[in-house]
């Protein structure tokens, strides 16, 4: 398989199991934040398959200039065929792949009145210099949105996780996994990320929800959790067969816990907005 039809094959992915479950939540929870304004000019970071973009191209008037960027062109593909499909789309809609967003966005400073990601900013490797370069494109009075999960996402696998290591004798990996955990933005945590750019009137909403899954076999094998935070719960426990182990335990661990019931897994998800 291509590179490219490995990139095309994820986007199949990505619209048929993580959209529905996960990111069209973060979705919604943006759409209900933003307040359409005429003639706006608007820049999504990070659009993967275009349901935000769909949303905003809605929502906004003729006059609004759309710009979409994500760092795969099968995303892109796939959301310039979801925009032009969709004859309830206003907005005018310029998309790009563009391997270095969210981090580098080619555009000049001040372009833009609204800017949005939908977890792309969260999920980039230093969340804090996407926001600043977000921010570097906002207009004065001009608007920030993100969406990202917060800690307390994943809780019951990872209490059951925590069990695991702990009977085992993991140390070490409990260590980690309290780094780990920290690492995770709080809603605290979120609104310094909006502050630490010079944004202010932060204002942050959060919802809570369950992912239910049958058994923990398909919890793991699930492309969120395999594409999303499994890798990094695999380092957290170690290597080789240590891992195998660890990982064996947990997945016993939930199919005791949760015989003859549903594995319901809490998702914390939060929007923050912060003017310039």
């Amino acid at each position: 398989m291509t590179p490219a039809e490995r990139q095309a094959r994820l986007a199949d992915v990505y619209d048929a199991e993580i959209l529905p479950a996960y990111a069209a939540r973060f979705v919604a929870l943006l759409a209900q934040a933003i307040a359409p304004r005429p003639a706006a000019r608007v820049v999504e970071l990070g659009c993967a398959t275009g349901a935000l973009t769909q949303e905003l191209a809605r929502r906004f008037d003729l006059d609004t200039h759309l710009s979409a960027f994500d760092a795969s062109p099968a995303f892109i593909a796939q959301a310039r065929a979801r925009i032009e499909s969709d004859a309830a789309a206003h907005a005018q809609v310029a998309l790009a792949a563009r391997a270095e967003v969210p981090a580098a966005v080619p555009l000049d400073d001040r372009c833009a009145d609204l800017v949005v990601s939908n977890l792309a900013i969260a999920e980039a490797p230093d969340p804090h210099a996407a926001v600043r370069e977000a921010a570097r494109l906002l207009v004065p009075g001009g608007e920030l949105a993100i969406s990202a999960p917060l800690r307390g996402s994943w809780a019951e696998f990872i209490d059951l996780f925590r069990d695991v290591l702990r009977e085992n004798g993991k140390q070490e990996s409990l260590g980690a996994l309290d780094r780990y955990l920290t690492t995770l933005p709080d809603t605290d945590g979120l609104s310094r990320w909006l502050a630490a750019a010079g944004l202010t009137q932060i204002e942050i909403v959060t919802a809570r929800w369950e992912i239910l899954f049958k058994s923990a076999r398909e919890f793991f094998y699930a492309p969120l959790v395999e594409l999303g935070p499994l890798a990094d719960w695999k380092r957290l426990s170690g290597r080789g067969d240590q891992m195998q182990d660890v990982f064996f335990f947990t997945k016993e661990a939930i199919d005791t816990y949760f015989k003859n019931r549903v594995f319901a897994v809490s998702v914390v998800g939060a929007v923050a907005i912060g003017r310039k």
